[in-house]
């Protein structure tokens, strides 16, 4: 009976969860897709359960540093440096790259046709808030064409709602990630990558808040980041 009873026990407790924290991983709404993905995949390897906060950095570094909810913050590692976070022993997912879209039944030959006459309206991120923004805004400057193209341009929050504009067809073109436009897929109409060299480098980071509330689940997830099944996921989503 006591063995039986021992091999019941060391049944449950192979069968318990790995982690039995709850991590919150806030993240920039443009890169929604691939950390749900990362965050699924983490959860199913290590049964836990992971929750997600999306939004324009801004609102997320403002909640991850005020509210004490936040263990893992993933974004640009500069604009996260800036706010005060701990980005020197941050991770990184990969090189974020600025891509110029447009939707269907239009095309663009270059990223300098979006000075032509019927490119009319012209969708950004805030470069105030969104880290893309600022790269296409530095992009404008460094081409040229930001005085060509400055009665032209729609400025929302973040990526995605430069990509819903997109799949609308309410603008003629957008400055967006490469990620959203590769999770957009068949939904616009095509894109061109920006010249790397016309904008300043994004570097795209996971980073543990400094009053992390689940400190070993985010350490394990910091972990799990370098493992070849997150990589494979961090690379199908354009990073």
């Amino acid at each position: 009976m006591r063995r039986i009873l021992g091999i019941c026990l060391l049944i449950l407790a192979l069968a318990a969860p790995a982690l039995a924290e709850t991590l919150t991983i806030a993240a920039g709404a443009g890169y929604k897709k691939p950390v749900t993905e990362l965050a699924a995949a983490f959860d199913a390897k290590n049964g836990g359960r992971t929750e997600l906060i999306f939004g324009n950095m801004g609102q997320v570094t403002t909640q991850a540093k005020t509210s004490g909810a936040v263990d893992i913050v993933v974004g640009e590692k500069n604009f996260l440096g800036n706010v005060g976070l701990p980005v020197d022993q941050a991770v990184l997912l990969g090189r974020g790259v600025l891509v110029l879209a447009w939707p269907k039944g239009k095309g663009l030959a270059a990223p300098a046709d979006i000075a032509k006459p019927e490119v009319t309206r012209l969708a950004m991120p805030d470069p105030a808030k969104a880290i893309y923004g600022k790269a296409a805004a530095q992009y404008l400057e460094r081409s040229g064409l930001a005085q060509a193209v400055a009665g032209k341009i729609l400025s929302v929050a973040t990526v995605p709602q430069v990509t819903t504009y997109l799949q609308s067809g309410e603008v003629d073109a957008g400055f967006v990630n490469r990620t959203d436009v590769m999770d957009a897929g068949p939904s616009i109409g095509g894109y061109l990558e920006i010249d790397p060299a016309l904008y300043n480098p994004i570097e795209i980071v996971a980073v543990e808040a400094g009053q992390a509330k689940s400190p070993e689940a985010a350490k394990a997830f910091a972990a799990f980041l370098a493992s070849p099944e997150a990589r494979a996921i961090i690379t199908r989503h354009g990073l």
